[in-house]
């Protein structure tokens, strides 16, 4: 059987630590978040990945603002973000 899923996304369903999640939210594209929110909220849900779970939430509440001169606004997306960085550096390079 061929798998069918984005390797993004299989990245995210068989990730075994909140530090890797952290990592492939951290660089997963926009256009790949806005198009399969519910996959990734689910994934961080069965993971209990709370951190990616605030950080998804902050994220889609900030593509609904408007921008201030082209940058995406919001104090709360810059804490989730920073949280989940301080996650991925514990990924081996």
């Amino acid at each position: 059987m061929t798998d069918t899923m984005l390797p993004i996304l299989r990245a995210m369903h068989d990730a075994g630590t909140d530090a890797e999640r952290a990592a492939i939210l951290l660089t997963c594209p926009i256009s790949i978040m806005l198009k399969y929110r519910q996959v990734l909220e689910s994934a961080c849900a069965r993971h209990d990945f709370d951190a990616g779970s605030e950080y998804l939430v902050c994220f889609y509440a900030a593509m609904h603002q408007t921008r201030f001169r082209g940058n995406v606004r919001g104090a709360a997306l810059k804490h989730a973000e920073g949280r989940l960085l301080l996650l991925s550096e514990q990924v081996p390079l």
